[in-house]
């Protein structure tokens, strides 16, 4: 399961004090506290509670837009032991707090999915389509892998420079973490 520290990397989720830019005419706003929970709901289902005040001028709809630009992406992230999720935030919920100051609830959702099985059913319809061209044997004493087996190791390999990724991805958020916190 991807705790809330790989949510909040894998969005790279504002740290108090960072400014989120502006979008179209509005104006940019600060992130004064930002908190995000981890809570297992079903087997391969977690919900991430989302709490985070903003400041920043142009009323609820400059604070709407920027919220909308945050939340609306997905990302696919793998836990610990190497499963992969999808991972999105909820919808927002903004509450004015007076002062230009913005209230921020969301959960966002994290669900376990079956990334090698989708991929190697996608590239089994490519294949099926004529669309793969079987890699041919590096010499002439090397036995060619099947089809299937190669299209595995693509998959295979994808899947592994997937999850180095994400842990470079949530290395540094921890990183800046600890460079705020310290």
């Amino acid at each position: 399961m991807p705790f809330a520290i790989k949510f909040r990397a894998m969005f790279d989720w504002p740290l108090p004090g960072d400014t989120l830019p502006p979008v179209g005419n509005g104006a940019a706003f600060t992130v004064e506290s930002v908190e995000v929970g981890h809570q297992g709901r079903l087997p391969g289902l977690y919900v991430y509670p989302i709490e985070m005040v903003l400041r920043g001028p142009g009323g609820l709809a400059a604070a709407r837009r920027v919220v909308k630009a945050l939340f609306e992406r997905r990302c696919t992230t793998f836990s610990g032991y190497g499963t992969p999720y999808q991972l999105w935030p909820g919808k927002p919920t903004i509450t004015p707090l007076g002062g230009e100051r913005y209230a921020v609830a969301s959960e966002g959702v994290g669900a376990r999915v079956h990334l090698r099985e989708d991929l190697l059913a996608f590239a089994a319809h490519l294949a099926a389509q004529g669309a793969l061209t079987p890699q041919p044997a590096a010499d002439a004493a090397t036995a060619v892998p099947s089809p299937a087996d190669q299209v595995a190791a693509v998959v295979d390999g994808y899947l592994d420079a997937e999850r180095a990724r994400v842990a470079r991805l949530a290395n540094r958020y921890r990183s800046r973490l600890r460079r705020r916190a310290g």
